[in-house]
């Protein structure tokens, strides 16, 4: 009598639990596919994130990442406009040396923490010292930083310093983050242990390789924060992104987080599971020329590859018209002051033959005491998939003007060893860099020249003097006059091959709406406004 009445009790005590909490008997909520559809937005990346080694003052992880969990001190606004962030106001004396920032007050970091004058002295600091930004400017000519209260901090330079607010409104290594990140607590030389900023997301787990995944900061002091959590998934091969999209796997697609092949956009146009989302871009594809490749040490034959480039076949036609390396949304470009080779195969033959070149009758190839004009091209595919069709076109073109070009896609990081260290390409396809990175930091890191220290890409003293004039002003006035030398000269040595201006594409599914773009394109989305249906 007694067992039977305790089988009851166990049976009705279960029926109880599961009636109250909606669950199976062992108390753990199970989640359903559905459910889990609406927790989550699942996004495309082409590298990992190192989750783990998120600082703020590094170049650890993305910059999509980076912007996500930590704020700047000021933005980079619509028109290359200076906005306000963690910093309300600030003033810059007449001299360009000394920058003084009054900060918000109110504002909490993810671990619930202030942020005040003590975080961004911490933060700037510790970018200080890391030697990989030594080229910086604010780094190079930092004195001190001083926080006479608790929302004030005043930057001395040692000279002008005119790109400070440029360089602080960057995705990175200057973005603000919490002296509790580090151990010891503070120490700017710290073992950094967690990432904690003051952004929209913080980090929630991380496994290498594979997945980081970022819920809502509850703290975050500018907009309402999500309900849902955001992975970034890793995602090398672009063909496998599209796959994602189309099977579920993933909810987003896009930008430099993880471009989807220009080929492949089709697939998901006139399809309303699908929405394609565009912007404005300030980046533009180039090709860096190498002159230690005795060849292209001659001016002619590079301004040859340029009059034999017909960037109007690119991407199937559907881009904007190329007129010099920069597209007209980046600062200090304006409708005539960069000069461009027009298409003309007839003058890029002219060229070749006026530095003693013959066309073989037989190859077709231009060649002089028995050495044919060729080239190796690098290239990479795992973030730009489109480069491969782009480089196709631009190796037929040079063919057409009797001129040899051998592709070799290397893998991601070869092709930034050939770029940045070894310098084993005579052609390579690159980027130019986005927003406040243009023009001066993108001129500076890739063409700034010193005995001690020879230019990444093409080395030219007169434009290595214009760039330190430059950084000698803030005059806008006197900025834009140099800036327009600068676009000359650039042109008339032609230092690059203009290939294309790239626009921003995102493709999602139609669960998410209230799709947004970020203030900067290393900010692409604003994740945390976006709102999933149920579908």
């Amino acid at each position: 009598m007694f067992r039977r009445f305790s089988i009851i009790m166990m049976v009705s005590f279960c029926i109880i639990v599961v009636g109250l909490t909606g669950c199976t008997p062992n108390s753990t909520p199970v989640a359903t596919g559905k459910e889990e559809a609406i927790k989550r937005v699942t996004v495309a990346i082409t590298q990992d994130l190192k989750g783990d080694k998120i600082d703020a003052t590094t170049y650890n992880g993305a910059r999509a990442v980076q912007t996500a969990i930590y704020d700047a001190l000021v933005e980079f606004g619509e028109g290359g406009k200076i906005e306000p962030s963690l910093a309300e106001s600030w003033e810059v004396a007449k001299d360009g040396k000394t920058y003084t920032f009054h900060l918000r007050k109110g504002v909490l970091f993810s671990d619930g923490t202030a942020f005040n004058s003590a975080a961004v002295k911490f933060s700037l600091e510790r970018t200080a010292v890391n030697e990989e930004m030594a080229s910086l400017e604010i780094v190079r000519k930092l004195e001190k930083i001083e926080t006479p209260d608790e929302y004030t901090v005043v930057l001395t330079f040692k000279e002008m310093a005119s790109q400070t607010l440029l360089e602080l409104s960057q995705a990175r290594p200057f973005r603000i983050m919490s002296p509790n990140a580090v151990v010891p607590n503070g120490a700017i030389g710290g073992e950094f242990t967690e990432p904690i900023g003051t952004g929209p997301w913080k980090l929630d787990s991380y496994k290498e390789g594979s997945d980081t995944v970022l819920v809502a900061n509850e703290h975050y002091w500018k907009e309402s924060v999500a309900n849902y959590s955001l992975v970034f998934k890793v995602i090398t091969d672009p063909q496998a992104r599209v796959l994602a999209l189309q099977n579920g796997e993933i909810d987003m697609a896009g930008g430099e987080v993880g471009n989807v092949p220009y080929e492949n956009i089709a697939l998901f146009e006139n399809n309303d599971k699908y929405i394609i989302e565009t912007n404005a871009s300030t980046m533009s594809y180039f090709i860096v020329i190498n002159q230690r490749n005795e060849f292209l040490a001659d001016k002619n034959i590079r301004q040859a590859i340029n009059y034999g480039t017909d960037t109007s076949k690119m991407m199937s036609g559907k881009g904007a018209e190329v007129l010099g390396l920069f597209q007209s949304t980046v600062a200090f470009v304006t409708p005539d002051n960069q000069p461009f080779y027009d298409y003309n195969v007839d003058k890029a033959k002219q060229l070749i033959e006026a530095s003693g070149y013959q066309l073989n009758a037989s190859s077709k190839l231009y060649e002089k005491d028995g050495q044919v004009i060729k080239f190796r091209l690098v290239i990479q595919t795992e973030e730009y998939p489109e480069w491969k069709e782009m480089a196709e076109i631009f190796q037929d073109q040079m063919k057409d003007i009797g001129v040899k070009v051998d592709i070799l896609n290397q893998e991601r990081a070869a092709y930034y060893d050939a770029l940045w260290t070894n310098k084993q390409y005579d052609l390579l396809l690159y980027r130019t860099y986005t927003d406040a990175q243009l023009p001066y930091r993108f001129l500076s890191s890739l063409f700034y020249n010193t005995v001690d220290t020879p230019a990444v890409a093409y080395q030219d003293d007169m434009l290595t003097a214009e760039l330190d004039q430059i950084a000698n002003t803030i005059s806008q006035s006197e900025q834009q006059a140099i800036f327009d030398r600068v676009f000359d000269r650039i042109h008339e040595e032609a230092m690059t091959v203009p290939i294309f201006y790239t626009k921003q594409t995102f493709i999602h599914n139609s669960k998410i709406s209230d799709f947004t773009f970020g203030n900067i394109e290393d900010n692409p989305v604003k994740w945390h406004q976006l709102h999933i249906e149920d579908k």
